[in-house]
Order: C-alpha cells, then structure tokens, then sequence
C-alpha cells in the first residue's frame, strides 16, 4: 500500500528497544499536515521521547532495536535515511540539551552544523546572527556550554537546531528547564514559526505553556495513540487523569501550604557565599538557611545560579568566600562522601547520577554504602514514587521523568538530613508531580529539610513555606509565597511570572 501524501505518515508502527521486552510504541498511526502545530502529551514513559527519535532517525539508525510498520517524513523514511541528509529537513532538540552542545563556545556551538553543510563564512554568520539576536542571546556567545545552566544550555541548542532552518521542528521538553521570560519568548518563536509554514512536534508535561498555540493534540499512553484532536476536545475529555495529563489552572485557583511551622535553628546555611567561574562572578555574598522541617524555594531567571549555590550545599563546589554550614558544621573540610550522609542533591542531569544496572540496585547502593540500608525504607519510597514496575529496568533505558524520579528516591533511601533537589519536576507527568509533592511534605514532616531550585511556580506554591528568589547571584528577597508574589518589579527582573 502506497503512503499517503501527508508530510509524516506513520502507519501500524511496533517498537522495541534492544534493552526490553515490552513494545515501546504499539499500532501507532497518524498523518500530519506540513504546517501543523502538534503538541505531544502523555505520561513519563508512555513512548512521546522514543517517536520523536524514531521521526528523524535516531531509532533505529543509533538505538537499534525491533521495528514494523510503514513511516514517512517529507517523503523519506527516516529509518533508512543517512542522518546528514535528515538533519537538513528534521531539526530535533533533546530532553538533555547539554548532549547537543559541542563547541567550544557559544558562538562555534552555533556555527558547527552549517560548517558540516559547507556553507561560506559569510552565509554561516548571516545565519547564526539572526538566530542569536532571535532567542536574545548574544550575552552567552563568548561563553562554554559547559559553564551555561540548564535553561541557558536548552536556548543554546535550540539555536543550534534553528539555525539549519528546517522544515520540520521536534522539540522533546523545550520548556522544562526555562524561567517565564524565556518560556515566553521561545512560546512567541514558535506561533512565529508556524505562521511561516514550519511544522511542529512539541512534547510537553505543562501544558499551560502551548496548548493555546497548538493546532492539534496527540496522547501517548503505554505506546498506544489514546487521543488525537484539537487540543481543548481532548482536554475536555473526562479521563485525562489516566494518561498523566492535567488540565492548566491559573494560580489563584491553588490553595497555599498549610505545612506546620518549622523549628527556628537552621539545618542547612550559606553565609555569605560567593563563586566566580571563568572570572565571571556567579555567586555574591549570597545568603539562604533552612530548618528541620522546611521545604524551601529557590526561584530565579536562567543563571540566577540558583545549581550553583545548591553544589556548594552537599561540597561539590567549595565555597571562595563564605561558609556553607550543615548542622551547624562547616562543610569545608568534609569529603563529599561523608556530607552523603547528611546531605542529598539531585542534580538537573539526573541521568548523570545513576549508574547501577537496575532501579533495585541504584535504590540500595547509596544506603548500603553509607551503612544505613533499610530494607523496610526503600519498599516505602518504592511505593511512594511508584517504581515497582521499574525495578529491573536498567536506569538508562527509562523516560527522564522515570530517571528523575528514580534519583529522588535513591537519594532518600540514605536518610539525609537535608535534600537539594535542582528542578526536580521537569520531565514529570501530572500524577508524578503530584506523588512527589506528597513525598516530600511527608519527608518535612519527619524532619527532613527540602530546598528547591524550580521554575515551577504553581507547583512550588502549594508546597513551599518560603520563596527565596535569586538575582545576579544573590538572595534578593526570602518570604512567604504571597508577600513574594506582590512584589511585580523584583518578579519581572528574576524572571518569574504568574502561570
């Protein structure tokens, strides 16, 4: 049967990765238009990730694994399509966006895929100076990915996938890891790029942040396709619960924390702190403490370095001036082994944290190393974080929502005293962002302080105490969600804004 003349046809579509038994897509089929807008939902896992891999060629060409079924794009079948010839109609932005930043700086970072093009010097700064002055960030161009932050490091490699201007446009997260403004801006980019005729995939857990733009909504749920339409009809639809999906509620329609007041001597402080890296100056004097009890928020624009003063919390980073106090003991001269003890930190790139072959080992190496493993404890956080199902999967096989919640738990499974956690609700579903937001008011309530680094305000505000917001690396004001939340022109110049 010939394929249609729709620009991606796929049709009767069966996957399965090398690694695992179960199909990770099932009797998928869809068309979509050239210029579409299409807004891919689903649960952590449900397959979003490994079909934008498979539309432009990652699967099976890099991953391997089984496939069947009929699939087009622009024509081609990008299971037998060599990558250079994909890349110049399919430009695809990965969850982890610090694996698509290759330069040097910036600036070569930019200019590399048009290099391998062969295009002159001339046409390759035309283009990269247009998408530079697009996503406004000239300020980052003299600078290494490596030192960027999480949300710096996406805008980046999204320049890099723009600036090949292609016809099709796969963005796995865009938003997760972007402050409002730039939530903003790239939102702006996109209605831009669609108006031109550019077709988009867009896979995304907060669906506030496009679902008025999107044209069309695809629903993933177990690799199945479980809904396809217009995006306020699917939305309408009484199950969406089911599939990890959650309608968008404005902020006044959440209620506050009602945690209980926490006790008044600090578990957690840094005094004074300040940081320079590449003689740029990202931490100054800056100061924030948390008690027995408290779960914290640290908000801030894009390399606010809010990570930074979070890697100073468990000795990751030492301190240039300063004192970073655990217990009320300088952590200084403590090994990062032993801080383990007291201290627990998920970092952005959790996937970078896991290394045991299965979730049940990763789950017990931690406790069994540091002499705490409680056998009892890590059945309740397996419950908790729902990581029954997970237990003998490798962790590099998972979804990052899978692998983020994988890491929170393998952290608490030591018992700290105080846990960090660096944007710990990106990747995540509905039901994961709400099983988490109930693990960790029950971990403040046996006394665990909680700091969190998030751009998730809605969230952040039904669960933290206090919000401490970050300014050209300082605390520039810390109190209660509502005092904070009146304060228009701080908010608008940490780039934070009301969902």
């Amino acid at each position: 049967m010939a394929l249609s003349s729709a620009f991606i046809t796929c049709r009767n579509i069966n996957y399965r990765y090398p690694t695992t038994g179960a199909l990770a897509l099932q009797s998928l089929s869809f068309s979509i238009k050239a210029g579409e807008y299409v807004l891919l939902a689903g649960a952590s896992g449900s397959g979003k990730s490994t079909l934008c891999r498979l539309l432009n060629g990652l699967i099976p060409q890099l991953h391997g694994g089984e496939i069947s079924g009929e699939l087009s794009v622009a024509n081609c079948d990008p299971r037998h399509t060599p990558p250079h010839q994909i890349s110049q109609t399919v430009g695809f932005l990965l969850q982890q966006p610090d694996a698509q930043c290759l330069g040097t700086t910036v600036a070569r970072d930019l200019a590399f895929s048009l290099a391998c093009q062969g295009l002159d010097r001339r046409s390759i700064s035309r283009q990269v100076d247009e998408i530079v002055a697009q996503l406004e960030i000239e300020h980052l161009l003299e600078r290494a990915p490596h030192t960027l932050s999480g949300g710096e490091q996406q805008q980046v490699a999204l320049g890099g996938v723009l600036v090949m201007q292609p016809r099709l446009l796969i963005l796995d997260e865009p938003f997760a890891f972007l402050d409002a403004i730039n939530t903003e801006r790239l939102a702006k980019i996109l209605r831009t790029l669609s108006k031109t005729g550019i077709t988009l995939i867009i896979t995304e857990h907060r669906l506030n942040k496009i679902v008025a733009d999107a044209s069309r909504m695809l629903v993933l749920n177990q690799g199945h396709l479980v809904a396809d339409g217009m995006p306020g009809k699917v939305l309408a639809e009484t199950d969406i619960a089911a599939w990890g999906l959650e309608r968008p509620k404005p902020l006044a329609a959440i209620s506050a924390t009602s945690l209980p007041p926490s006790s008044s001597k600090p578990v957690m402080e840094w005094d004074h702190i300040w940081c320079k890296r590449e003689g740029r100056a990202v931490l100054r004097a800056a100061s924030l403490n948390s008690t027995a009890g408290e779960i914290v928020a640290l908000l801030g624009a894009n390399g606010a370095g809010k990570s930074t003063l979070l890697r100073h919390g468990n000795g990751l980073l030492r301190s240039q001036r300063g004192t970073v106090r655990v217990l009320g003991r300088p952590v200084a001269q403590r090994p990062v082994a032993k801080l383990a003890r007291e201290v627990g930190l998920v970092i952005q790139k959790s996937t970078r944290m896991l290394f045991a072959p299965t979730v049940h080992a990763e789950l017990t190496a931690g406790p069994r190393a540091l002499q705490c493993y409680d056998p009892a404890w890590c059945q309740q956080l397996i419950t908790r974080f729902s990581l029954g199902a997970l237990l003998d999967r490798s962790p590099q096989t998972l979804s990052a929502g899978e692998q983020r919640r994988v890491a929170i738990a393998a952290v608490l499974a030591s018992r700290p005293k105080v846990l960090l956690l660096d944007e710990p609700t990106a990747g995540q579903d509905a039901c994961a962002r709400s099983a988490l937001h109930t693990a960790l008011k029950e971990s403040a309530a046996e006394g665990i302080s909680v700091i969190i680094a998030t751009h998730d305000l809605s969230w952040a505000y039904s669960l933290c105490q206090r919000w401490a917001v970050m300014t050209e690396g300082q605390i520039a004001i810390d109190a209660h969600p509502d005092a904070v939340l009146t304060q228009y022109q701080l908010l608008q110049h940490a780039g934070l804004a009301t969902p």
